[in-house]
Order: structure tokens, then C-alpha cells, then sequence
């Protein structure tokens, strides 16, 4: 944990020579997701301090899909029309349910039906300009594959989702003290982690910040890249 904790010293004390167009798309996300994997990380650290483990799996589900957002942007400029085309479609499945006008938790959107629908058409019409350059909205599948991170995709993330989605299989590790002598079990709260359940995370999270860190100051031309060997 230590090694993670100065790997996020170590990426804060460099930030400042990060130099970037805040109005530029590209740099403003791609900073957006670098910021995103040192949160990650120092919340990860917090936890595990804290010995608050049922969230482990849950902050480093999001830390992965950033990694994998931030590498597709870093290599490739245009991956910033892709993240636009998700981001469309999401706020238009949105608007879309409130102009059913029958979703309370979405009756102030509801309330002013003309911008409503003006928006609404608004973002259509984006949606499928990016689409005639040919970016379609990408499924995360998509996006691990672009990545090269298809084997990260089909172990790791699997096992991540499990979690966040309370499958029944991610119960046994949480809630469940396994007694082999007696061939018996208990339910429990608050487990201890069995050693490496939670140094797994640790150790793939303070890669892909070490990695991000060596490429965003590579993208940037820094000249600190060398600071984050990988």
C-alpha cells in the first residue's frame, strides 16, 4: 500500500507541470480522466485504512472503466467523439423518459415541455451527425476492446460487476465465514478480507495510475514521463 500511496504523491507533485488548453475537448477530458484515477486511487487507499472492503470492488470498477476511457483518449485524439456520442445518448435516454412526462423524479425537467423538446432534437441531431463520421455510442465491451484490454474485460471487470450488481456468487466473499473442520458456515457482517483479496486491487490500481502518469506527461511533452518508468 505504500508503493500505491507514493504512486499518487508521486503523480500530484508533477501536476503542476501538466500544461493544456482547458477549451480543447481532448486535453480537458483527457486531464478530466487522469484527475479521476488519482481520486480513485487515494478513495481505494481510504478504504482499505478504514478496513471498509465491500466499496474496494466498487471504487475500483469505476478506476478501471477511467483507465480505460483515459488509454483509448491518449492514444487517439478522435476517441474524444466516441465519449461524446455516450454522453448524448445517455442525456437523451434521460430527456426522453422525462418528456413521458409520467417520472416524478423528473417532473422540474418536465416542466418546461418546449425546451424539452427543443434539447431533445437538439441532441438527436448530434447524435447523428457523429454518426455519419462514424462514431456510434460504444458499448464497454467496445471500449476494452479498443483498448486492447479484452482479457481485463472478460477476469477482471467480470468480477468487479459481480459485485456491483449483488450477484448472489460476490455474497460468499462478503458475508460468508467458511468453517472446512466442521463443514459449516456463518453468516457475518463487516469481514475480515482473507490476505491478497484486497492487495490485488491495490497492486492493478498503482499500475494503471504509474502507467497513466508516464502518458499523459509523454501526451503532453512534459519531459517528466521518465519520472513514471513503466
Amino acid at each position: 500500500m505504500e508503493a500505491y500511496k507514493n504512486e499518487i504523491k508521486e503523480a500530484q507533485n508533477y501536476m503542476e507541470y501538466l500544461k493544456f488548453d482547458k477549451s480543447h475537448p481532448w486535453h480537458r477530458n483527457l486531464i478530466a480522466l487522469y484527475l479521476s484515477l488519482i481520486e480513485y486511487s487515494d478513495s481505494l487507499i481510504c478504504l482499505v485504512e478504514n478496513e471498509k472492503s465491500i466499496a474496494i470492488p466498487l471504487i475500483f470498477r469505476g478506476l478501471l472503466e477511467a483507465y480505460v476511457d483515459f488509454k483509448n483518449l491518449a492514444e487517439n485524439e478522435t476517441y474524444i467523439y466516441y465519449m461524446e456520442a455516450n454522453n448524448v445518448k445517455q442525456e437523451l435516454t434521460l430527456l426522453k423518459e422525462a418528456s413521458n412526462n409520467n417520472n416524478v423524479y423528473l417532473a422540474l425537467i418536465a416542466s418546461e415541455p418546449s425546451l424539452l423538446t427543443a434539447t431533445i432534437q437538439q441532441y438527436e441531431a448530434t447524435l447523428t451527425e457523429l454518426s455519419k463520421k462514424g462514431y456510434k455510442p460504444l458499448k464497454i465491451f467496445e471500449k476494452f476492446e479498443k483498448a486492447g484490454m479484452i482479457d481485463e474485460f472478460k477476469s477482471i471487470y467480470n468480477d468487479l460487476c459481480s459485485h456491483s450488481h449483488n450477484n448472489i456468487n460476490s455474497f460468499t466473499g462478503k458475508f460468508v465465514d467458511i468453517d472446512e473442520a466442521q463443514n459449516d458456515f456463518e453468516i457475518t457482517h463487516f469481514k475480515e478480507q482473507a490476505d491478497g483479496e484486497i492487495e490485488r486491487h491495490l497492486i492493478t490500481g498503482c499500475s494503471y495510475l504509474r502507467n497513466a502518469s508516464h502518458k499523459i506527461h509523454a501526451v503532453l511533452e512534459t519531459g517528466y514521463e521518465n519520472k513514471f518508468p513503466v
